[in-house]
């Protein structure tokens, strides 16, 4: 009898880490990667937004998978939508309108900084400092 109750838990714990859905990989983040690249230029910015939108899914899912709230994907991507637009027509909108995309995806970011993830979010703080605040061509 005790290997049938074994077995039930097994099943039990097999369906719960399905239901958590697929784990993340840890993103890779390379300083050289990072500050060797020119941020005025649009394939730069593609990258950072890509590597802030990577942290950021990465810690929601850790925070996901231990709380049960989840986070709003959706409106994450929105917000690095609108600073992408921003970047990319900064010479037609001016630096004002990019600074004013920016801002909100800083605060959902210092949002969701905690202790545990302190150092992968100082650096896509980083990366959108960099997009903010590199000068227009």
């Amino acid at each position: 009898m005790g290997n049938v109750v074994a077995l039930e838990e097994f099943r039990r714990a097999l369906d719960q880490r399905e239901e958590r859905g697929p784990t993340l990989p840890r993103p890779e983040i390379r300083g050289a990667d990072i500050w060797g690249r020119d941020y005025t230029k649009l394939e730069a910015v593609v990258f950072g937004l890509l590597k802030v939108r990577e942290i950021a899914a990465y810690h929601a899912a850790l925070r996901a998978a231990r709380h049960t709230d989840r986070s709003d994907r959706q409106e994450f991507d929105s917000l690095c939508l609108n600073a992408l637009e921003a970047a990319y027509r900064v010479e037609d909108i001016g630096p004002a309108r990019l600074k004013a995309a920016i801002k909100p995806l800083k605060e959902r970011l210092l949002d969701a900084m905690t202790e545990d993830n302190k150092r992968d979010m100082a650096w896509a703080l980083v990366l959108v400092d960099l997009i903010e605040k590199s000068p227009t061509k």
